[in-house]
């Protein structure tokens, strides 16, 4: 497992270059940035991002029609019972694609748990924390968006079962369920993006618990994630290198909890993370790196930071947070343009946190361009089996670590429906 993770951040500072190289080369003159396999359909897609234009209710349901006849297993009306009378027509046209991609969590289900790939084929059967972070958090979009006892009883048994990752002998969550041992390796992105999914668990079912869940997840990466020499956040417990990823996931972790806290440790800590990065972690095109000089900027390392500078903003008062927030965002635009393909557990991370950005400060453009990607993953993402493991706007997805038959796949993939049907 850690080989594997060690050959993913390799391969992904070569991709990352390449991806941002795409950006300046091989698009119609004048056109947003983006990956120079844009289809017809994404051109049109980028003009309607760069109106802030949104998808019309019309449109939705043709599409959600459309998915429902090719996925053959859901029926929408199933779901439509269920949904609350307040949502809109375009919010449960995405909560039922979210409901339906949930759903074929069953398909990998082993136990009480699940696998990391279909069948269980691997050394490592069961289901990692990276693997999880995105199913736990669609779940937790979904019952904020319905919160219906069906679906708040279903993120209260992930996050149930989530905490089995607790290693009570170095006080931290490792990757893997039965890692309970203290050589165990643990890493600091994972307790980040967990303890984020457990904050929005809090959130859906006001349940104390999962605070203080996400509580142990902030208090492992500052005491043992955080570089006090030189700065910068350890990937993990062999503090070999960085990583942008747990900067990121542990500075939003941060402030979200003093944001429900206003434990003065976490503030600082906050603040002490996110002004390293904003002063020594910029790379090209003064995005922030994944792991350092000389490393890539990947578009769920810039998103996590943007939306944690804003929050921090609003919760203190100091306006120049505000302001380097925006400026990441208007440089994330002319990076990346609107296809996101890098892969659906990234590119979701990305989209999530970027339509909170988007709420927090009425920017229709961060909508408009998570559902141009729903609006690709729709026609793109099921396989012939019709199981939601394609890429977003077809083709193989770039990612080499995310192989085929990965339940993290479609985890991200319905965790874009469920934050579309949160923020729509």
């Amino acid at each position: 497992m850690r080989e594997e993770r060690a050959r993913k951040r390799v391969i992904g500072y070569v991709l990352g270059h390449v991806r941002l190289r795409w950006v300046r080369a091989d698009r119609p003159q004048g056109e947003p940035g983006g990956l120079r396999t844009f289809s017809r359909l994404a051109w049109g897609l980028a003009a309607l991002v760069g109106a802030g234009a949104v998808v019309g209710a019309a449109a939705l349901a043709a599409a959600v029609a459309a998915a429902g006849a090719a996925g053959g297993t859901v029926h929408r009306r199933a779901h439509a019972a269920g949904a609350s009378a307040a949502l809109t027509s375009v919010q449960l046209g995405y909560l039922q694609l979210a409901i339906r991609g949930l759903n074929q969590r069953r398909q990998w289900a082993k136990g009480h748990w699940y696998c990391e790939y279909l069948g269980c084929t691997t050394a490592y059967p069961l289901l990692t924390i990276w693997g999880a972070a995105q199913m736990f958090e669609a779940l937790d979009a979904v019952s904020l968006t319905d919160p219906t006892a069906k679906h708040l009883a279903q993120t209260r048994r992930v996050a149930r079962e989530a905490q089995r990752y607790w290693n009570p002998k170095l006080h931290g969550y490792s990757p893997y369920l039965k890692d309970r041992m203290r050589s165990a390796e643990l890493w600091f992105d994972d307790n980040g993006w967990l303890g984020l999914a457990f904050v929005n668990a809090y959130r859906a079912t006001h349940n104390a618990r999962y605070l203080r869940d996400a509580g142990r997840a902030y208090r492992f990466i500052a005491a043992h994630g955080w570089d006090s020499t030189s700065g910068g956040m350890w990937w993990n417990t062999d503090h070999s290198y960085h990583s942008g990823e747990a900067l990121a996931s542990g500075s939003l972790l941060a402030v979200l909890l003093y944001s429900a806290n206003h434990d003065p440790g976490e503030l600082a800590n906050a603040t002490r993370w996110i002004d390293w990065a904003n002063h020594y972690d910029l790379g090209y095109d003064d995005l922030y790196m994944s792991g350092g000089p000389g490393s890539a900027a990947i578009d769920y390392v810039q998103a996590p930071l943007i939306y944690a500078q804003q929050v921090l903003c609003t919760e203190t008062g100091q306006r120049e947070y505000c302001n380097l927030a925006a400026l990441q965002a208007q440089r994330v635009i002319h990076a990346w343009g609107t296809a996101y393909n890098l892969a659906p557990q990234y590119d979701s991370i990305f989209m999530q946190w970027m339509m909170a950005y988007g709420q927090a400060v009425g920017d229709p453009h961060w909508l408009a361009l998570a559902q141009a990607n729903a609006t690709a993953a729709i026609q793109n993402a099921r396989d012939p089996r019709g199981l939601w493991l394609g890429s977003w706007w077809g083709g193989a997805i770039e990612d080499p670590e995310t192989h085929p038959d990965m339940l993290r796949t479609v985890g991200g993939t319905a965790s874009l429906f469920a934050w579309l049907a949160y923020y729509s």
